[in-house]
Parts: C-alpha cells; structure tokens; sequence
C-alpha cells in the first residue's frame, strides 16, 4: 500500500503550487544530508494536515456466526440504512429449526420430569403416613400385650381359688359323703383343671406373644425410618434440576442461531446497519454478515505522522474536509470556511504503517503514522448526520495551529 503524507503548513488559506507543496513536504519530515539544524527545527508554530477516516465514536461492529452455519434469513427490517434497537434480532441461520426442536424436546423433558418429581414425592409421603400407622397399630399392640400380664395374674388367681375350692369339698366328702356327691366332687375337679390349664397356656403364650409384638413395633419403626429417608430423597434427588440444565444448554445453543444488535447496560441504544455483506443462502465464512454502528456520535481517525504526533494535544480544534461534503459543509481549501469542526480526544501511543493511500505523488512512502482520534460534536446534530452518512469516507484532517511551546512533549 502506498503511503501518505502528512502536510504541514506554515501559512493558511494559500493554494500552494505542485513545486512549493513538494518543497513543504520535503522540508517537514526530517533532514536532508548536511542540513543545518535552522532548517530541521520550527521556529514558529505550524499546522499539521493528516489524511483520515470517518467512523461511529464506538467503531464499526461486525455480525457474524460460526464458519461453516448458512444464513437462513434477515429479520423484518434489516436493511442497509436500517435503524435497529439494542439487542434485536437481525438474523437466522439455518440450524435455528433443528435448535430450536432441540429446545422444544428439552423443555417437554422438563415438564414431565417435574410431574415425576411430584408423583414421587407424593408417593414417598404416602409410604410416610402408612409406615407411621403401622407403628401405631404395632405399638397398640404391644401395649395391649404388655397389659396381659396382669391377666395372666388373674388366671393363676382363678386357678388357685378352683384348686382350693375342689380341695375343700374333696376333704368335706371324706368326712361326710352324703354332704358332698361324687358328681360334685367331679364338676369342681374339671373346673379346677380348667382355670390351671387355662392360666398355663396363657403363661406359656405370653412370653412368645410379648416378643412378637415387640418386634413388630421394632420392624414398624425401621419402616418409618425408611419411609422418611425415602421422602427425603424424593425431595433433595431433583430430577428437574438436569432437565433445567438441559434446557437452559438448549437455550443457549438457540440463540447461537440467532444473531442480534448488541446490548450492553450503558451502551448505545440503537444501531444504524452499515453494510450487509451475506445473502440469505449463503454459508458463513470469514467475511462478517453485516455491519453495525452507532452514528450519534461520529469521529475523524487521523493518520498523523510520528514526528507530527508531538505537535497535536487533546483538546485541540481540528477541520474535517472532503469534497463528499455537501452544504455549508462542502470542501474548501486548506483553512478556508467549510468543513466539520472537531476535538482531538486522544493521540495515540501506537506508530504503525499507515493504513490510508495518499493520493499526491511527491507524498513519501516510508513513513509511519500514529492515530488520532477527532470527535464531532454531538451536539452538533447537522455536523454528525453529515458525517453519518459517509461512514468510511477518506478525509482531511485540518488541526488548528497551536501557540509556540503548547505542543505535547
């Protein structure tokens, strides 16, 4: 690429001959062999001209997708010229379908996971409730079996007082047989046998049916027991938590498939679509969909030689020219009316190649360049449209001469 030159003047408003221009370009950017050091350093103050672009104060925003998607389609509106809001959708790409199926499968998923999720939990309270009046009923019972005990006393009571009662009317029949008959004797006999078999099968059960109740009431309680942990898994083991990842992972994968204006909190509102590079059908390479950028606030990148670069501060007054201008606007010669007024807001620290093409001739081609960064006014609002519609124009960039010693060091 070509280099250009940057043009420092020592008189304004004088249209300078193709020699005497060569000369002033030749006499500013260093010296020539045994030139003395009044011909290499200024002795007044002098006005550096610069070659720049026109861009929005946040740059040019390029919209892309991953190499290898096909562009599937533009979203309503999306022209070039077009006005988009933060974070709107500008386009599709053709995995947006599949995507999106996947997302609908995900949250199917979801929803069935969380109904599980409640059957189960309502199951595992019901196997609660069930377990805790098992052990009701079980420890009822062994209460209950406890409590035969004092039965058992009884019958061994009863079974004496038989036993006794035969024994008196068996000594009463020995001394007065026809007191007592023999089939008396017999009836108490048998109802005496019958208490003391009666208490000693009772006595020979209760231990067996106190154990038995004993254990039911420890089985009960392990039935409980896993009953609430059951519960408690039901409730801390969500199924629906990978679903929801699941989903969510989905989502994103969606909106991979979607391409949006830019949102971030504090930034630019709207966007002006500057180029649109890809046609719905083709695939996505290198080269970006299309362009964005926020033209409420313009600026000027001048490429101002290195050894200029010294010469301009923040804060000083500089003309945007370009024959593209129209109206009061319109180009006129090197501090002639005309023009778009602007502020430098940073010198850079960068020297690099320039990346404008002079367009003079005699311009030297080895010099390197540091950006400078000219804002329009945003309050100038015919200054900044006029700008805005040029984004990318090649412009002049006339910076205002500074009082001798006021140059940045």
């Amino acid at each position: 690429m070509t280099h250009h030159a940057t043009i420092r003047f020592r008189l304004s408003g004088v249209a300078l001959a193709p020699l005497a221009l060569s000369a002033a370009i030749l006499g500013c950017n260093g010296r020539s062999g045994g030139d003395s050091p009044a011909l290499t350093e200024p002795t007044q103050s002098r006005q550096v001209v610069a070659l720049g672009r026109l861009e929005p104060a946040g740059g040019i925003i390029s919209i892309s997708a991953l190499p290898g998607e096909r562009l599937k389609s533009f979203a309503e509106g999306v022209v070039e010229d077009a006005t988009v809001a933060a974070g709107a959708e500008l386009a599709r790409v053709d995995s947006f379908d599949l995507r999106q199926t996947q997302l609908e499968a995900a949250e199917t998923k979801l929803d069935m996971s969380k109904k599980q999720r409640e059957r189960d939990r309502g199951a595992a309270a019901a196997q609660l409730q069930q377990a805790l009046a098992t052990r009701a009923q079980t420890e009822a019972k062994y209460q209950e079996t406890i409590a035969q005990q004092e039965q058992l006393q009884n019958l061994s009571e009863v079974a004496a007082i038989a036993q006794e009662d035969y024994q008196l009317l068996e000594r009463l029949q020995k001394t007065d047989p026809e007191l007592v008959t023999d089939h008396q004797l017999r009836r108490r006999r048998n109802a005496a046998d019958r208490a003391v078999n009666e208490y000693e099968a009772a006595s020979a059960a209760y231990p067996h049916a106190l154990e038995a109740a004993r254990k039911s009431v420890e089985a009960a309680e392990a039935n409980v027991t896993l009953a609430r942990k059951n519960l408690e898994l039901a409730e801390n083991l969500d199924q629906t938590v990978i679903a929801d990842i699941e989903r969510r992972v989905a989502e994103k994968s969606l909106d991979q498939s979607v391409l949006r204006a830019p949102n971030v909190e504090g930034g630019s509102t709207e966007f002006k679509v500057l180029r649109i590079l890809l046609q719905p059908g083709e695939f996505v390479a290198q080269i970006p969909i299309l362009e964005l950028g926020d033209v409420s606030r313009m600026v000027a990148i001048a490429e101002v030689y290195e050894a200029d670069a010294k010469e301009l501060v923040v804060g000083q007054s500089a003309v945007i020219r370009s024959p593209a201008f129209a109206g009061k606007f319109s180009n006129g010669n090197v501090g002639d009316a005309g023009g778009i007024r602007g502020k430098v807001t940073r010198v850079g620290s960068m020297v690099a190649s320039p990346g404008l093409t002079n367009r003079n001739p005699l311009a030297p081609s080895d010099r390197s360049v540091v950006e400078v960064r000219v804002e329009i006014d945003p309050a100038d609002a015919a200054a900044t449209a006029e700008a805005a519609r040029r984004v990318g124009l090649q412009v002049t960039v006339e910076f205002d001469e500074q009082p001798a010693g006021s140059a940045s060091k």
